[in-house]
């Protein structure tokens, strides 16, 4: 999905993706405190969580055929790394 965008469009989802994740991430680093990553970490792993998650899915040859199908499953794969890492972070914290 994402290959098929001209540089212009790319861009402009990005950008996108990039300010909508720090807005989010300003909450969620109120929320998390020391068990989050920090405003730009949070927004560092939710972007990668995004494009990763479509990606992840184009490999495995599952297409979207709307948007909303692609903004619901990179949002849900975003908010999945964004866990896992959170999860990770407190497991090592606690152990060491």
């Amino acid at each position: 999905m994402l290959m098929r965008l001209d540089a212009s469009w790319l861009i402009m989802a990005a950008v996108t993706v990039v300010l909508l994740a720090y807005l989010f991430s300003i909450a969620l680093n109120a929320l998390l405190r020391d068990a989050g990553f920090g405003v730009l970490g949070n927004a560092a792993i939710v972007t990668l969580g995004f494009f990763g998650a479509i990606q992840g899915a184009n490999l495995y040859g599952i297409r979207f055929d709307t948007l909303l199908d692609a903004a619901l499953a990179s949002l849900g794969g975003a908010f999945v790394l964004l866990l896992a890492l959170v999860f990770a972070k407190l497991g090592l914290a606690r152990f060491f």
